[in-house]
């Protein structure tokens, strides 16, 4: 079977968020199926000067189909026209896939599969919900979606409560949709069984992390009030900060000497910062399934996550779920979970026997049965 996929190139360059991981993963594992070949359909503004995709994509050596149109603008068109046709650019195949929400119009009849992986446009009670570009974006995408969820043969999404929210907004048949999930990379299960007292820590240690950087909607304000929380209890528990924030938020950090913006790490330095960490900090206000919660549980951190969106799906009883509201409670746990060895232990133990559930093996063999159902 050859399978074209559309891709977003900017979206798999390393380092890259959970939807690049989503991409590149299911790509790579994709291609590793015997029965399967796969070629990117891609814009040519993405070629180096010897035709190829830029090398901080780990998908650069995939077969190309070119066409000879600016993304953006072409997506757009694609949403709201059906056009530009793209026969002539993907050739023969079997079937159209794309790792993201993005319908590719074609003539002939080709089956399409995409990728939903959440649905916080149109969620209607988020912090945000009312703002001026939470509605303008919701405005745009209920232009769209409808029109595109029907022309293509079959949704796929990441999660159980991703999948139920598709349902609930658009009225979407539940058989049109399958949860695929996502995966661990194998690295964050490894580092799991290693002896770390020999290591040099990124900051003195003991150290909570907190992954995504300080945003808003990734619960940064709720980070630094637990901040604060650790200080009243004069404890030695620092927050580490891994990627972006958010200039506000940046400046409120810089006034608690407990709070360290490590910023933006390589991939392959993430399962050692975590490793070293007493727990994970996750209190994102909506997250489609929470990648960092399953890689903190693979590399044997127990995960202390928000209430909120797909994590207590995703995370079931190895989660400690705690209120965002609640930072005395939150910042009582992250201290119990480093001094309690035996508390801490058993969430470990919990987290590594819930992440094994989720690899990426396991994701494209749900992806490969839908593919030849409509291939």
């Amino acid at each position: 079977m050859h399978i074209t996929a559309y891709l977003q190139p900017e979206r798999t360059y390393l380092p890259c968020t959970g939807v690049g991981r989503h991409i590149n993963n299911i790509l790579l594992h994709l291609s590793q199926h015997q029965d399967i070949e796969i070629s990117l359909l891609v814009s040519n503004q993405y070629f180096d000067a010897n035709g190829k995709l830029d090398p901080r994509t780990p998908l650069h050596e995939f077969d190309l189909c070119t066409y000879p149109y600016k993304r953006l603008m072409t997506e757009r068109l694609w949403k709201f026209c059906s056009l530009p046709k793209m026969d002539k650019f993907i050739g023969t195949t079997d079937c159209l896939y794309s790792p993201v929400a993005e319908y590719v119009p074609v003539n002939r009849e080709i089956p399409m599969i995409i990728t939903m992986h959440d649905m916080h446009t149109l969620e209607p009670n988020l912090l945000w919900s009312n703002s001026l570009g939470h509605t303008w974006q919701k405005w745009k995408t209920q232009v769209w979606i409808s029109k595109v969820f029907n022309r293509v043969d079959h949704i796929c999404t990441v999660s159980n409560y991703s999948k139920q929210r598709i349902i609930d907004l658009l009225g979407i048949n539940p058989e049109r949709i399958t949860t695929v999930g996502n995966g661990v990379d194998n690295s964050f299960f490894e580092i799991a069984d290693v002896d770390i007292k020999d290591w040099q820590a990124p900051i003195p240690l003991p150290y909570v992390i907190v992954i995504g950087g300080l945003k808003y909607k990734k619960g940064g304000y709720y980070v630094l009030e637990v901040a604060k929380e650790l200080k009243i209890r004069k404890t030695s528990l620092k927050i580490l900060v891994v990627g972006s924030s958010e200039p506000s938020l940046i400046e409120a950090a810089n006034t608690l000497d407990n709070v360290i913006l490590q910023g933006i790490i390589p991939d392959d330095e993430l399962p050692k910062f975590l490793r070293m960490a007493t727990s994970l900090l996750f209190l994102s206000l909506y997250e489609g399934f929470g990648i960092p919660m399953i890689e903190a549980m693979a590399a044997g951190v127990p995960a202390v996550v928000a209430n909120r969106g797909a994590l207590p799906d995703v995370g079931g009883s190895a989660a400690i779920l705690v209120e965002l509201e609640n930072a005395a409670v939150i910042a009582d746990i992250l201290i119990n979970l480093e001094k309690d060895t035996q508390l801490r232990d058993r969430f470990i133990q919990l987290g590594r026997n819930h992440a094994k559930k989720f690899t990426w093996n396991n994701c494209v063999d749900r992806l490969v049965e839908v593919l030849h159902k409509y291939s």
